[in-house]
């Protein structure tokens, strides 16, 4: 989904909002609106600057490290040490707001593990943040924090019914979650649900039933992401294909025009009506905690690092420009993940980069 269109979903959406009376919200997803109006003729002259595109969004993984073992976690198995420090992630907000930059997705790793975070957040107040999290350390206190906030838009991981919920990410999960929706509701922020759909959840995910009652849980906002089978413990009987994945698809359409909530589906409003991938740069790309820029969050490969260079060389990126310039790998066919089906070849891609860089360090 292009810029542009995001700008009037959301628009569309907070009108449904303002019918079903809740003027805050209302008003929040204006203001994001606006935001990522503004950031996008920074985006285009830094774009014409750096003779290289300018993602919208860029996903940031704060924190591998995570309270909870979910299976079929994408992160499980990665890296722990060497975060990124305050002050290096304070630059790397800075320089997102400078080139035009709309939003940062906040996943990991549980994010909130970062005691640092909520005030970055505050401090940064031209971008969005988009937290995910699965919602076991959301207080009175840090919702608060949350509230306060006018750019941060909170989504708690949950996957359908309670039985779904802890099979997946353990015993007491759903409830968690469902305290969290509490917590954020008592202080009036701004928050939603993200779900991984999956051939045992799909049906009941796109039913009118699980939405309406995101809906009267106070969620203003959707994230439904179609499993990809990677990580340290895969399903691949998870996967949803053929024509479960298109009744999927239709389902979230028609909720899309009815119901007062912004419902993002992804890989399918990513890839657009082309069906190419819109990561590694186009649109977006993920750091990882290590500062390792990356095609997106499902691929843990990478020839750069904004510790060489920041998010103005990650934007020129010789490898991400490569995955870009080839169709044939942002094209997916069985997974949701175009990038994740090809990355025996971004391995090869990744290091002939890594060689060239490490050539000219020698000289």
């Amino acid at each position: 989904m292009r810029s542009s269109e995001r700008v009037g979903d959301l628009a569309r959406s907070a009108i449904r909002m303002w019918g079903s009376g809740n003027p805050r919200r209302v008003f929040f997803f204006l203001r994001v609106a606006i935001r990522l109006w503004q950031a996008q003729s920074k985006r285009r002259r830094s774009a014409r600057s750096l003779r290289s595109p300018v993602p919208t969004v860029i996903a940031l993984s704060p924190t591998m490290r995570c309270n909870y073992g979910c299976i079929g976690c994408y992160s499980s198995g990665r890296p722990e040490e060497k975060e990124l420090e305050t002050n290096e992630l304070d630059l790397l907000f800075g320089e997102a707001e400078e080139i035009g930059i709309s939003a940062v997705v906040l996943t990991g790793g549980e994010p909130l593990l970062r005691k640092d975070l909520t005030g970055l957040i505050a401090s940064h107040r031209k971008l969005l943040f988009v937290l995910i999290t699965n919602g076991s350390l959301i207080n009175p206190d840090v919702a608060k924090i949350i509230s306060s906030s006018t750019n941060v838009v909170t989504l708690v991981s949950i996957e359908g019914l309670p039985e779904h919920t802890d099979r997946r990410r353990g015993s007491g999960a759903h409830g968690r979650s469902v305290n969290a929706f509490k917590v954020l509701r008592d202080a009036r922020a701004c928050f939603g649900f993200a779900t991984t759909v999956t051939q045992e959840n799909a049906d009941f995910i796109g039913s009118g039933e699980f939405v309406d009652w995101m809906i009267d849980e106070g969620c203003s906002v959707g994230y439904l992401v179609e499993y990809v089978p990677c990580g340290e413990r895969a399903r691949q009987e998870w996967v949803v294909k053929g024509e479960a994945r298109v009744k999927f698809r239709n389902r979230i359409r028609e909720m899309r025009r009815i119901k007062p909530i912004v419902l993002i589906h992804f890989p399918d409003d990513e890839y657009g009506p082309d069906g190419l991938c819109s990561a590694a740069g186009k649109e977006s790309f993920h750091i990882n905690s290590q500062g390792e820029v990356e095609p997106c969050p499902f691929v843990s490969i990478s020839s750069d690092s904004i510790r060489r260079g920041g998010l103005r060389a990650a934007c020129k990126s010789e490898f991400l420009k490569q995955i870009r310039s080839n169709t044939d790998l942002l094209r997916r066919k069985e997974y949701a993940c175009a990038l994740f089906e090809h990355r025996d070849q971004l391995e090869v891609l990744a290091a002939r980069y890594r060689s060239c860089k490490s050539r000219e360090e020698k000289i």
